[in-house]
């Protein structure tokens, strides 16, 4: 009975300590920030012929074209073979933010079409793609 009435208390004391810790330290979302303009060099990458289990990579340039910081509050993907990798800092007006799209092959086969949505506090929402073509000899699939 003890035991049980200290796990409690011990639960209850780390529940206070983790609101209190969001209490202090207070995150701005993209909705408190001011809606800017953001411009992408590519928005659409073709790998080519792959090979199924490769792993590729490829980096994204996106441009802060507005007057307030663009801040990526999360990149959205289609697929649990697609990672994604950015730097969570404010970008400044007229800096570049690099997104780097990791494309993992493994047990596809075909055309494949992947899309990444970059979600931020940007005028309107971005969408990332990458296509390839792969080759799986353990899948044969005739189009």
């Amino acid at each position: 009975m003890h035991k049980l009435a200290f796990i409690f208390l011990f639960l209850f004391l780390v529940s206070c300590q983790l609101n209190k810790n969001s209490e202090n330290n207070p995150k701005q979302t993209t909705e408190e920030l001011a809606p800017t303009e953001i411009s992408v060099d590519e928005a659409v990458h073709n790998f080519g012929q792959l090979k199924a289990g490769e792993i590729v990579v490829h980096t994204f340039v996106l441009t802060n074209t507005g007057n307030s910081d663009f801040v990526i509050e999360s990149l959205e993907t289609d697929c649990g073979c697609v990672t994604t990798h950015f730097n969570k800092q404010a970008v400044k007006p007229g800096e570049t933010a690099l997104i780097e799209v990791e494309f993992n092959t493994a047990g596809l086969v075909g055309r494949e079409y992947k899309t990444i949505e970059v979600v931020g506090n940007s005028k309107e929402l971005k969408h990332l793609a990458i296509f390839a073509q792969v080759d799986n000899d353990l899948i044969d699939i005739k189009y």
